[in-house]
């Protein structure tokens, strides 16, 4: 994608700069040598889907997840931006059954990058992931960012594209996310927004999705190791109309999601019992006054 892009060993994640960016930029579209400005391929409409493998998020999604759309990731807290960032890479694993050696195109904004770090080679293989198709583009700042996202989603050779953004930037707004929504669509493009510490916003994704984490329970293998990580999903947009809520776990082993039934605390707390000879609550403290409003 540019000239200065550095890739270590076999198998490790390609990283560029934003100024490489710049350049490509000044001669787009003439650099075929670089991105596919491709016809957009001719698929069946309403058959580009992949399912989770859960019967309540499938039905609720219609059949599955639709591969040829604009879909929102977001955590509310930075802390769990490694938590959503696994449940991008097990769709992204769900995705790239079908379309092996394809590459993966990774955005990340410079303010996401100081909360999310970076995608880490041996993290990919686990989720089944080939670390060498991924690209990793670093930009200097939001609007090379957006560019990236938006020419990557013009590939015809390219899997996904996933753009990491924090907040709610005021440059990052329906307008912007419409047209990426576009270009995936007629390009056969699975697009992805992972928002962390955001809040809900109107965007042209045909889903949004909130992450949030789950106590993981022992691990089969090992009484006393740590099982396998559990996310609590909520489906808050959904353009057929529905939404939910599932406790989902991610098997590294068979590469898959998983329902995970609720289970009752192990563990309760115990909580001091209530005073004998004295009132089971606080008595009304009457009627309050607010003096500033008064005045």
């Amino acid at each position: 994608m540019a000239d200065r892009g550095e890739q270590g060993a076999a198998g490790a994640v390609r990283l560029f700069h934003a100024p490489s960016l710049e350049r490509l930029a000044a001669q787009r579209p003439d650099n075929a040598r670089h991105l596919a400005f491709l016809p957009p391929p001719q698929t069946k409409e309403g058959n580009e889907h992949f399912t989770f493998g859960i019967t309540e998020i499938d039905h609720c999604l219609g059949g599955g997840l639709a591969m040829q759309a604009l879909h929102e990731i977001r955590c509310r807290h930075g802390r769990d931006i490694a938590l959503a960032c696994g449940f991008v890479l097990g769709l992204l694993s769900q995705l790239a059954r079908g379309h092996d050696g394809r590459r993966i195109i990774w955005v990340v904004d410079p303010a996401s990058a100081v909360d999310g770090g970076s995608l880490f080679p041996a993290g990919l293989a686990q989720y089944g992931l080939d670390p060498g198709c991924f690209t990793l583009v670093a930009p200097r700042d939001l609007k090379s960012a957006l560019w990236a996202a938006d020419e990557a989603a013009a590939c015809r050779d390219v899997a996904a594209v996933i753009l990491q953004i924090k907040g709610n930037p005021a440059r990052f707004g329906l307008t912007e996310t419409r047209r990426l929504a576009v270009r995936a669509r007629e390009n056969g493009v699975f697009a992805g927004i992972l928002r962390s510490s955001g809040e809900e916003e109107a965007t042209a994704a045909l889903t949004r999705w909130l992450v949030e984490p789950q106590a993981s329970s022992a691990s089969d293998d090992h009484r006393n190791g740590i099982g396998c990580v559990r996310h609590i999903l909520t489906l808050e947009r959904n353009r057929n109309g529905q939404g939910g809520q599932w406790p989902v776990a991610w098997n590294m082993k068979d590469k898959v999601f998983e329902y995970v039934t609720p289970q009752p605390a192990t563990n309760p707390v115990h909580r001091l019992p209530a005073p004998g000879n004295g009132p089971h609550r606080p008595p009304d403290m009457g009627t309050l006054l607010d003096f500033g409003r008064a005045s």
